[in-house]
């Protein structure tokens, strides 16, 4: 049974980081924690979401603007000072995963070159395919994973939202994301 879907958005060609100086234990972090953008950065896309090449989340005001019509909670929209019309999208509503969730051919969630000075990992992978800890359907709404996957700075947690809200997505014509189904078991 489908239970929501992970939303994955096409990147924009810009870089949060590049011009932001991280300290030695940013790399074992994520953008969450780090909680920094550059605000010189200036993003220009005709997409309504999309991500940086750090996977920083951008949406814009049209995007905004629906989520607060819909009355979305937990939801955070930073300001991008030279991107008129853009926003670090960030989701405060967290599900946790099944780190030991496990499909055949599936290598399940990798932790990778934990440091204990910064106490991190450099890495963490194997978000796809999503295996929740509860297995229950996701509210109309957008939520994210308790866990952050990538490399390095530019960890960034799943984004999951409920089969309802995909609905409301597409009939408001959002473009410039993809989605994957997130099962209550997988074959």
């Amino acid at each position: 049974m489908v239970l929501g879907h992970v939303i994955f958005s096409f990147d924009n060609k810009y870089s949060m980081y590049r011009n932001l100086k991280l300290n030695e234990c940013d790399k074992y972090s994520d953008n969450y924690t780090i909680n920094r953008i550059d605000p010189e950065i200036k993003i220009k896309t005709k997409k309504h979401i999309s991500c940086t090449y750090d996977n920083f989340t951008i949406v814009s005001d049209q995007f905004k603007a629906f989520c607060e019509q819909e009355g979305y909670e937990g939801l955070e929209f930073v300001t991008l000072p030279n991107s008129s019309g853009f926003f670090w999208f960030k989701i405060l509503n967290v599900i946790k995963l099944d780190e030991k969730g496990h499909r055949k051919g599936f290598s399940g969630i990798q932790f990778i070159n934990y440091n204990e000075q910064c106490h991190g990992y450099e890495s963490i992978i194997g978000v796809s395919p999503v295996f929740l800890k509860v297995k229950e359907l996701i509210p109309d709404g957008f939520y994210r994973s308790d866990l952050c996957f990538g490399s390095f700075a530019a960890k960034t947690p799943a984004q999951i939202i409920g089969i309802e809200t995909l609905k409301k997505l597409k009939a408001a014509g959002f473009k410039g994301m993809d989605t994957s189904e997130i099962m209550d078991k997988y074959d």
